[in-house]
């Protein structure tokens, strides 16, 4: 079972990501900034981490510069609903972001996307 870290520091959009990806069979964790997210990594040692942009103290970008350093194999998406993301932000943060995403995400092609970059099939359905 892939792992998931998710960082939000708004508590109903990490919510919303939770729920949507333990209902996909995903095991799920969540940050609600950056330096929470920096203590669950080495225990939780996730596949893939999903991190807002704008968050008080530690930005996104910020954050998965470090996740790479501290777990190199892991993906990691930078969520955002700013179009001046990178205006922003250090070009050297745009290196740590392996994938970008914007906000509003459709649940479908998010889920889809997740499963294309962890490498998984999407599940089929049961025969009888």
């Amino acid at each position: 079972m892939a792992k998931i870290l998710i960082v939000d520091d708004e508590v109903q959009v990490a919510s919303a990501l939770r729920r949507l990806f333990r209902r996909e069979g995903f095991a799920v964790e969540v940050a609600l900034n950056g330096e929470e997210a920096l203590q669950k990594l080495p225990v939780f040692d996730p596949d893939l981490v999903i991190s807002d942009f704008r968050m008080k103290g530690m930005n996104g970008a910020e954050l998965l510069e470090k996740v790479l350093r501290l777990a190199p194999r892991a993906v990691r998406i930078l969520l955002s609903g700013h179009a001046d993301l990178w205006s922003t932000s250090p070009t050297s943060s745009a290196q740590a972001v392996s994938h970008f995403i914007s906000k509003p995400w459709d649940d479908d092609h998010l889920v889809s996307r997740v499963r294309s970059l962890l490498g998984q099939q999407e599940p089929s359905a049961s025969s009888p």
